[in-house]
């Protein structure tokens, strides 16, 4: 690195210090206001997150950068309401930043650490939590670029549609680190900045390879692409940032990415299945899933009965009256089909409140209504049981 280029890191190395310095405490925040969400505190942590990336990405740090989107994409979710800031997710969170910072110390060597277990879990967090449409968004990817091939980008469809989300538009904007930062006394954060405080940075990088070698002729230039979303127009994008609006390139993301693929017909109920004790019935609406009255629910049977009702992809209702013994077992089918059907986005309701014998089992066990609701069962579903 040169000169220049250390006092960046120097700078990028403060400011991130900074924006991490009270993390732990808004997290733990976050967790104590769980599902009702404090927009202003999950956007103060969103920030963090997003400015750091903003920086790894033109320093080149890969492990940072993408620890950074990672962490991102929880919060993003969270402030969408799709995910509640529960013990577990804010545990996963408060481990990716602690992790985050001590990357951020190392550096350029940051890039020498193996970090694929922690971006796998924070990934798993949120795939569990997904739609079915937005599965099929994470795996699409599409390509940005100008005419030529320059500025190229590649990003998921999901994160390109959460980035433009609120009615923003998308441009790949073109800079030149000579004139347009280094000639007006600015460094690549000072611009990173100043974009932001208007929309937001979704990815961003020098192109060093455009300098040429000795053989060519001198293009006296050093681009730098920013891949940015806000809700301001092009020309007042160029007003802001000082630049040509030839620099501004609207992307379209309808024109770039295919259409998606229409959802496939659920399966019919033509029939009422059993599954044990467990019947599997067409409640117009929604699908029910019930147990026999006096019948033992045996988990075994309620777990295939709630797969099998989860491949109607319909909404589902589980009704099930007083039973003579519980286990559990059957919290634990419980506590997965509240999160598989969360994740299929169809709604899992209870029609009854848990027989009593279970829910005796989750008070011998030395469960609360608080580890039940950091599990995603509803909080009022065993209310009644620990009054």
């Amino acid at each position: 690195m040169d000169q220049l280029d250390d006092e960046i890191l120097v700078m990028f190395i403060e400011d991130s210090r900074e924006h991490l310095g009270n993390i732990e405490t808004a997290l733990m925040d976050m967790e104590r206001h769980g599902a009702d969400i404090d927009e202003e505190l999950v956007n103060t942590v969103f920030r963090a997150a997003h400015s750091i990336k903003g920086g790894a990405g033109f320093l080149n740090l890969a492990n940072i950068r993408e620890l950074a989107h990672r962490l991102e994409n929880l919060l993003h979710m969270i402030r969408g309401r799709e995910l509640t800031p529960d013990t577990r997710i804010i545990n996963q969170l408060l481990t990716g930043f602690d992790r985050l910072l001590a990357l951020v110390e190392r550096g350029p060597q940051s890039d020498a650490e193996d970090i694929g277990e922690l971006l796998a879990a924070l990934s798993g967090v949120a795939e569990e939590h997904f739609t079915t449409e937005q599965r099929a968004q994470a795996a699409a990817k599409a390509v940005i670029a100008l005419p030529g091939g320059a500025g190229a980008f590649t990003a998921d469809e999901l994160s390109l549609r959460q980035a433009v989300s609120g009615g923003k538009n998308l441009y790949l904007v073109e800079y030149d680190l000579i004139h347009d930062v280094q000639a007006r006394g600015k460094t690549p954060l000072d611009v990173i900045t100043t974009m932001e405080s208007s929309g937001l940075i979704v990815d961003c990088r020098m192109e060093l390879s455009a300098v040429g070698d000795l053989d060519a002729p001198p293009v006296n230039r050093i681009p730098f692409y920013v891949l940015y979303a806000s809700i301001v127009e092009p020309d007042i994008v160029g007003y802001l940032f000082a630049l040509d609006v030839s620099r501004i390139h609207p992307v379209d993301l309808d024109a770039l990415l295919p259409p998606a693929a229409a959802a496939p017909d659920a399966p019919a109920l033509t029939q009422p299945r059993e599954f044990g004790p467990w019947l599997l019935t067409d409640a117009q609406q929604a699908a029910e899933v019930r147990l026999a009255p006096g019948q033992l629910p045996e988990a075994a049977a309620a777990r295939e009965a709630l797969l099998a009702a989860l491949a109607t992809g319909r909404d589902t209702l589980l009704v099930w009256p007083q039973a003579p013994a519980c286990d559990l077992a059957l919290l634990q089918v419980l506590i997965a089909a509240v999160r598989g059907f969360a994740a299929r986005g169809q709604a899992l309701a209870h029609g009854d409140a848990p027989p009593p014998a279970l829910a005796e089992a989750v008070r011998r066990a030395g469960l609360g209504p608080k580890d039940l609701a950091d599990a995603g069962l509803p909080g009022e579903l065993f209310a009644a049981s620990f009054q």
